[in-house]
């Protein structure tokens, strides 16, 4: 298989088309569609505390537990911070806590929901053009169409980028979707989708592991400084059908199935070995041969209600599945030579040489039955019990198949109580068998699937109904996994438990006039046991947690400012470990970011302007990636200008 870059002739077509004005991307916002500030993605922007790969301190993503329109769905992402590509989603939002209890079946480490981009019958198309951050320029164009009223309408979209990343490299991606809404009846709809996502000339980020436990010196940022005569390739597909039948006799139905596909026809990591306190470090490029990840999932689910009084039953069975294939490793790495840490220093290309990969199927099946009981005005309750039957093979070259097994109960059970037309008071618990991710680049067997563990939550908490449309969430929890990280032969494996017991706070909705507010803080403990603890070989603290985040988004826009608004975030984050020995500390940062939208009329259609300027004051900071456990320089400060019409 070979990469291409390709756009279908035939979306322009449907670009073209002009109809009557129905907002889409000029009235996206994430301030104002966030419910809490647990994470809330609307178009290009998140706000809250949380993001599809960090919810609690975990991933989500990694840990399998996104839900596209409410159903189980088992990504394989290329992209830490995108699941679904914006041609045929809208957005998506973080369930934990209080707003994880409306899923019959919750996750211990949080839901990311995703909502789809459904077409809807009045015809429409959005334009949406932006430059910034850096050098980074786009377009994209996306239009729904009706073909038959209110029987079947249709969504396509196009979107090229010149990418501009905060290390340096300038990708190019290409992405196009499609997506159908048919309604044979009132009570059926059919919601078939295909996207794609290529991205081209992407060079590798620099992977910074240092000699001791320090903290890098200060690099230049937007400068690559790894060996730019080798690009990485990736071609993303996802494609799938949803159905939704309601109304057939006291049952309702929902059915999903999903394929998704990431494709690596270049592959490489570049890493910056025992990097000294003066910068002196050894630059390194492993490279990979093409690699391939795939998955089918779904989830069949029938519900029937039964409502007698002043009390509601629902009962839900459920079907879900996936299975995943992968092919990897293979590997060859090449020590370049020293090198000063952020100073390009272009060495000869080698030759690499290729080794067999590995291949790794894991099958997860798993039904389960849930009860739903809710008394008006008083309060609601649920449980749930799933039986899951995981099996993985991996087939290493010269080597037996390793292959885990695993068939475990899996239960939850919630409660929300009304003490007050204000108060709600709810509790929960729930366990689950979640994917752990995979062997970090510093490890001897990098990029190898970790087993699926078992994990729980419990959390407890109070939400308080302030004024109307505007509401307080204060939740403890706590959450117990396996963790897994470097042993003394530097192999990526089970090397103890992890608890993480926490605080979360959320204040969101209209405070004001004008004035909307979405601020949020989490408090965190993360502890990890076991006999390399006990024994000193690591710290109690595991390396990438951070232990307070605070962020406050505010955006005021009374309308006698005539669609003029302006908005501002305030982000604090306490300082971390950043060795396995807890002996390196990255300090505390604070950052502010400011902006701005402007909505108005452009040639009669709906049109919105937006600015933003982040980290205004250009804060210097390292972050840690958790899973490759390897420094990574924060943003510095940058601009973004868009406009987004809705012809």
């Amino acid at each position: 298989m070979t990469l291409r870059a390709w756009a279908p002739a035939a979306l322009f077509s449907c670009l073209l088309a002009s109809g009557p004005a129905l907002a889409q991307r000029a009235g996206e916002n994430a301030m104002t569609s966030a419910g809490d500030a647990f994470g809330t993605t609307v178009g290009n922007e998140s706000i809250g505390l949380y993001t599809s790969r960090e919810v609690r301190g975990f991933d989500p993503v990694q840990a399998g537990n996104i839900r596209l329109e409410g159903l189980y769905f088992d990504r394989q992402s290329p992209n830490p911070s995108e699941i679904l590509i914006n041609r045929i989603v809208t957005g998506s939002s973080i369930r934990v806590g209080l707003t994880a209890q409306s899923y019959p079946f919750p996750a211990p480490t949080g839901i990311a929901d995703v909502k789809m981009r459904v077409p809807g019958d009045k015809q429409v198309t959005s334009v949406f053009l932006g430059f910034g951050p850096y050098d980074k320029a786009w377009v994209e164009a996306d239009s729904q169409i009706p073909i038959v009223a209110e029987k079947f309408s249709l969504g396509v979209g196009f979107g090229w980028m010149r990418d501009d990343t905060a290390y340096g490299s300038r990708p190019t991606q290409l992405s196009s979707g499609v997506t159908a809404r048919w309604r044979p009846s009132d009570d059926v709809e059919i919601i078939p989708f295909w996207s794609r996502k290529d991205t081209l000339r992407l060079n590798p980020r620099p992977n910074i592991y240092t000699a001791g436990s320090f903290i890098p010196p200060e690099v230049p940022r937007h400068v690559y400084y790894a060996q730019p005569w080798f690009v990485n390739q990736i071609a993303d597909s996802n494609y799938g059908v949803i159905a939704k039948a309601a109304d057939l006799g006291e049952w309702t139905l929902r059915a999903g199935i999903f394929r998704s596909f990431v494709y690596r026809d270049h592959w490489s990591n570049a890493l910056f070995n025992n990097v000294q306190q003066n910068g002196l470090s050894d630059h390194v490029i492993i490279a990979f041969p093409a690699q391939e990840f795939s998955s089918v999932s779904g989830e069949v689910r029938a519900s029937r209600s039964l409502i007698s009084g002043d009390f509601k039953h629902t009962v839900h069975f459920a079907v879900r599945g996936r299975a995943v294939h992968r092919v990897f490793a293979g590997s060859d790495s090449e020590a370049m030579g020293p090198v000063q840490l952020g100073v390009n220093r272009v060495f000869p290309q080698p030759t690499f040489t290729f080794g067999p990969q590995n291949r790794d199927n894991a099958q997860q099946k798993t039904g389960g039955v849930a009860y739903d009981g809710a008394w008006a005005g008083v309060g609601e309750m649920s449980v749930g019990l799933q039986k899951t039957s995981y099996h993985r093979t991996l087939a290493q070259p010269n080597q037996p198949d390793n292959v885990t097994r695993d068939s475990p109960w899996l239960y939850n059970g919630t409660v929300a109580y009304r003490a007050t037309p204000q108060l709600a008071v709810f509790a929960s618990y729930t366990n689950g068998l979640e994917e752990s991710g995979e062997a970090p680049n510093s490890a001897t067997n990098r990029g190898e699937a970790l087993p699926a563990a078992r994990t729980s939550q419990v959390d407890a908490g109070i939400r308080y109904a302030i004024a109307p449309g505007l509401s307080a969430v204060a939740t403890l929890f706590q959450i117990k996994k396996p963790y897994f990280n470097l042993d003394q032969n530097r192999l990526y494996t089970h090397v103890g438990e992890l608890s993480h017991r926490g605080l979360e706070l959320s204040l969101a909705g209209k405070a004001a006039e004008g004035l909307t507010v979405v601020a949020g803080a989490v408090f965190l403990k993360a502890r990890i046991t076991g006999d390399l603890v006990n024994r000193g070989l690591i710290g109690p603290v595991p390396v990438g947690r951070t232990p307070r985040i605070v962020r406050l988004n505010t955006e005021y826009g009374p309308a006698s400012w005539l669609g003029v608004s302006v908005d501002a975030q305030l982000e604090n984050l306490s300082s971390r470990v950043a060795s396995v020995d807890n002996r390196a500390v990255i300090p505390a940062r604070t950052t502010l970011s400011l902006g701005g939208r402007y909505r108005f009329k452009l040639f009669n259609a709906p049109a919105m302007l937006r600015v933003q300027v982040q980290n205004v004051t250009d804060v210097f900071d390292w972050d840690i990636n958790a899973m490759q456990l390897a420094f990574e320089p924060a943003e510095p400060r940058r601009v973004t200008t868009s406009l987004a019409v809705d012809f």
